[in-house]
């Protein structure tokens, strides 16, 4: 056979992929000549194809750029200019005792070729002809198309505001340079970019609030370390394929793993027990664990003394906590009492947010405070014997007393009264025997560990659920120890080299850049019906006071409307909940939505420009994870085709274009009053740059690396070589051999929690919290706003990273080949649906109407869609978004109180959709013709 060339391959298959070369008629021919399998015969062209995949002319390293979790190490294969086949590399390195990492990947991974040269792919810059979203487009040169986003953001800042741009890209994590791109143009021309991790559903906030942290867990290879494990609304099987082996591992070293799931999945398979409770009633199990824990005296009191706020002294008359503002004049607010037992005197607790160390560190992100220059074995007790129960009195100012007692006898009077396992039984549907039976199996087994996701963190008062999973390993002293504690996955959110990344995204420091926080933004410019008046939850009244108190930011300022849109690396339009609202109110809104990505997907369907990026096998970039702790990198396979580039040249292609309309409209700089800020969109591309030293992507790699201390000493030349481990973390420190668990800081060396309290912290003071019925871990069941019988679930999909691979003819092969939405048999009889009927899912936010499974292991009550399709997928209206609206807890508006403040993705409001309800019906109009 002939030698295939780039040039030959790409003119046969044209928008096929390689798969597609090798079906159809020509290959069935070439298999029926082959049929006597014993018989000689001669290769021929189809097979020596096959054959010639297995050798190669170029070997490089490869890393799928999506928001996977798994940031597997990968070798592309490449031939004569053609990438043919990617494989995991294999060679994290292994710990002594811990299985193997390695291999790391997925079916989905091994598709990612398919996006190089599958129909999907953006080949050259387009313009919007037609209606948004009527996929009418005109090819377009790169510099037209520059140019009029340039000369509509001039014309904006000239005319409008700066902050009238709006730049949206999510996690930095799967690939920084690209993400430093657009948020590194957006900082020095005024614009603001978005929050991400609260918006889609995946910030732990109930960790920051408990431990001060924008969220932290362990790697999974410390799973192996557990002796008893709850999958609580977590599904690694399905969301956490590279590492699920650990979940098998560990059972086979015999630890228990017990599933907490209301449907069947394919993670339960693999557990010894299944607990399957009404949706959204797993508040209510944790809080009767929680009883049963106190009740048998099955906590660690000694830790429960020296590493939470238990024990912190709440006054009778106003529920605060006793503060020495309360008792000395002078005092501060900011200082918080226990009851010293030995003495019989309320004592200062050491370390909270009043008590600062000798020696101040500066900020971190990702913290409440910085506690880590606090000398080791600051809060550890001592000759102190801080009460748990008892009333007391203690001297006050003004020759007053106060009434007080500590937060674990107001936590425990309610337990005892509310959240016995008879009415958890009640609520969950689960005997009250097994809740008994499970909270000793977990308080006695040491370590236990709860692994939460999804399942948990999408709910309305997902806050408060997870304060609950905090509570319990706190009260069994589980944090902070290889194979315990709260760990929780969602999203491949953590940027550990976080420092390199905020100095290349926002080189004038974060507090000169604006930040929009996405929930709100989208809940207001959409102008969204949330419906939460239903349930008195007056969401306006809430938003708007954090609003004009500077709690929470709403962007742009003064009530003015967002009028250019840049996405890039992400898909905002097919993530957003409430999805109608945003086509119907907020994108009418925007004079130019710019797309810039790999293929069209939904957001670039109802853009007006779309731009080609460079696929994740032609660009250089890092690629991290909170999954494992090393650090590897994907490199160009080839050079990105057709007209594509890389997002760090396309943002610094687009700063030559704006200081040409700068100039040519007279507007070369202007004063950012806000900042003080003279900006320069004259020297836009000297500034990017940094006068031409940051002028190609490694360069821009490697600054990240040698700005961070986690990464400082290692070099691009290294990754290639194979992946790197971090040399330092955040909240535990780094240790050879070890799989690394979080908190470590402030569990071992005894350093304050980032907290108010310095502790973990269980009680908030703060009027919103009292408003709410959450100043102490509660349950609260689901919010049923939306009138209708069914409540509506959105997993993830084995199948597919967010939208990414649904429209991937491999991974539709495997499934029913398009969207679908998953009922019981008894809900879908009591309907006349059968299976595979085409239906409508509908409620007063909008509709989706696409094809139906009846699963025998879905929950009566309840229906499942895989989260977003893309709008143009086998729908015939809709997508998974389309009967969600966008809801907001009051809580995570609070921005006033100790270590809950807005900074991007470490506070905020976050979106939630299993709250929302349906009805279904079968769809009785016109659908496709089956093929």
């Amino acid at each position: 056979m002939a030698q295939v060339t780039r040039r030959d391959f790409l003119k046969t298959t044209g928008a096929t992929t390689l798969g597609s070369l090798l079906g159809g008629s020509f290959a069935f021919r070439a298999l029926a000549a082959t049929g006597d399998p014993a018989g000689a015969f001669e290769y021929t062209g189809w097979e020596n194809l096959h054959r010639g995949q297995w050798s190669w002319d170029r070997k490089t390293r490869g890393a799928h750029l999506i928001n996977c979790t798994g940031a597997c190490p990968h070798y592309v294969y490449t031939k004569d200019g053609v990438v043919l086949r990617e494989e995991a590399a294999k060679d994290i390195a292994p710990m002594p005792g811990i299985p193997e990492y390695n291999p790391r990947g997925c079916n989905k991974g091994v598709c990612g070729v398919d996006y190089m040269y599958g129909p999907h792919r953006i080949k050259y810059p387009l313009i919007r002809v037609g209606e948004r979203g009527e996929g009418k487009w005109r090819r377009a040169s790169w510099d037209e198309a520059l140019e009029m986003i340039a000369d509509k953001i001039v014309d904006t800042i000239k005319n409008e505001a700066p902050d009238c741009i709006s730049v949206f890209s999510p996690v930095p994590a799967v690939a920084p340079v690209s993400f430093a791109a657009g948020h590194r143009f957006a900082h020095y021309i005024g614009a603001h970019t978005h929050t991400f991790f609260d918006w889609y559903g995946d910030h732990p906030t109930g960790q920051t609030q408990t431990c001060g942290v924008q969220g932290d867990s362990c790697e999974c290879a410390d799973w192996f370390n557990a002796k008893f494990i709850i999958l609580w609304g977590a599904n690694p099987s399905i969301t956490r394929i590279p590492d699920a082996h650990y979940l098998s591992e560990a059972a086979l070293n015999g630890t228990k793993v017990v599933s907490i799931s209301p449907d069947y999945n394919a993670s339960t398979i693999k557990a010894d027990q299944w607990l399957h409770p009404k949706p959204g009633t797993d508040g209510a199990l944790a809080m009767a664990m929680a009883h049963v824990i106190i009740k048998e005296n099955l906590f660690d009191v000694e830790s429960v003394k020296e590493q939470t706020d238990l024990p912190y002294l709440v006054r009778k008359d106003n529920r605060r906590f006793l503060r020495e503002a309360d008792v000395v004049e002078g005092g501060s607010p900011n200082k918080f009492y226990v009851w010293d037992a030995k003495t019989g005197k309320a004592v200062i607790a050491k370390g909270c947010w009043g008590d600062e160390p000798e020696q101040k560190g500066p900020p971190i992100a990702f913290l409440g405070r910085n506690t880590n220059t606090f000398p080791k074995g600051y809060i550890a007790l001592g000759n102190l014997d801080p009460a748990l129960e008892g009333s007391f009195k203690v001297p006050a100012k003004g020759g007053t007393s106060i009434d007080v007692e500590p937060v674990f006898a107001l936590l425990k009077s309610r337990i005892m009264n509310q959240n016995t396992p008879e009415k958890a039984a009640a609520v969950t549907g689960l005997p009250a025997k097994v809740i008994v039976q499970l909270a000793r199996d977990y308080a006695t087994a040491k370590p236990s560990m709860i692994i939460s996701g999804g399942g948990t963190n999408h709910w309305y008062y997902s806050d408060v659920l997870l304060r609950v999973f905090h509570l319990l390993s706190a009260l069994t002293g589980s944090e902070g120890k290889n194979g315990g504690g709260l760990q929780h996955y969602i999203g491949q959110w953590k940027p550990t080299m976080l420092p390199g990344v905020a100095a290349l995204s926002w080189p004038e420091t974060p507090a000169r850049h604006r930040f929009c926080q996405t929930t709100i933004w989208t809940y207001v410019h959409a102008e969204v019906n949330d419906e939460m008046l239903n349930v008195n939850v007056d969401t306006n009244k809430y938003l708007r006071q954090s609003i004009a108190t500077r709690q929470m930011p709403l962007l742009p300022a003064n009530g003015r409307d967002p009028k250019v849109f840049i996405v890039y690396r992400g898909n905002y339009l097919n993530q957003a909940k409430g999805q109608k609202y945003v086509l119907r109110n907020l994108w009418p809104k925007l004079d130019l939505i710019v797309d810039i990505n790999i293929r069209m997907d939904s957001t670039a369907l109802y853009s007006d420009i779309v731009l080609p990026s460079a696929h994740w096998y032609e660009k250089l970039d890092l690629n991290v994870t909170m999954e494992h702790t090393s650090i590897n990198m994907t490199e160009p396979a080839i050079k990105p085709m057709w007209e594509a580039k890389t997002d760090w040249q396309i943002f610094l292609e687009l700063s030559k274009k704006v200081e040409a309309a700068a100039r040519r409209k007279g507007i070369e700089k202007f004063n950012d009053e806000q900042f003080k800020w003279v900006r320069d969109l004259s020297n836009l591309w000297n500034l990017m740059t940094m006068d031409g030293k940051l002028a190609d992507d490694e360069a821009a790699a490697q600054f990240i690396l040698d700005t961070a201390p986690q990464t400082k000493g290692i070099t691009m030349q290294m990754l290639r070589e194979k992946p790197q481990r971090f040399k330092a973390n955040w909240t535990s420190p780094m240790k050879e051999g070890v799989p690394y668990t979080p908190f470590q800081n402030f569990v071992v060396d005894k350093k304050p929690w980032p907290t108010l309290t310095g502790r973990q912290q269980f009680y908030f003071d703060h009027d919103t919290f009292f408003d709410m019925g959450l100043e102490l871990p509660a349950f609260k069941p689901p919010v049923d706003a939306d009138k209708f019988p069914l409540r509506f679930n959105t997993p993830h999909s084995r199948y597919a990273i967010h939208s990414t691979f649904k429209d991937n003819v491999q991974m539709l092969r495997l499934q029913r080949g398009g969207p679908s939405v998953e009922m019981a048999p008894a809900d879908a009889k009591a309907r006349g649906i059968r299976d595979n009927d085409w239906v409508e899912v509908w409620n007063d936010h909008g509709r989706v109407i696409c094809r139906v499974k009846v699963r025998k292991g879905e929950q009566v009550g309840r229906v499942s869609m895989w989260h977003t399709p893309e709008l143009y997928m086998d729908l015939i209206e809709g997508s998974s978004q389309s009967v969600c609206p966008v809801r907001i807890s009051p809580t995570h508006l609070v921005g006033n109180y100790g270590h809950l403040v807005f900074r991007p993705n470490y506070y905020g409001p976050g979106g939630t959709q299993r709250d929302a309800r349906v009805e279904v019906k079968r769809y009785i109009g016109a659908t496709p013709m089956p093929l």
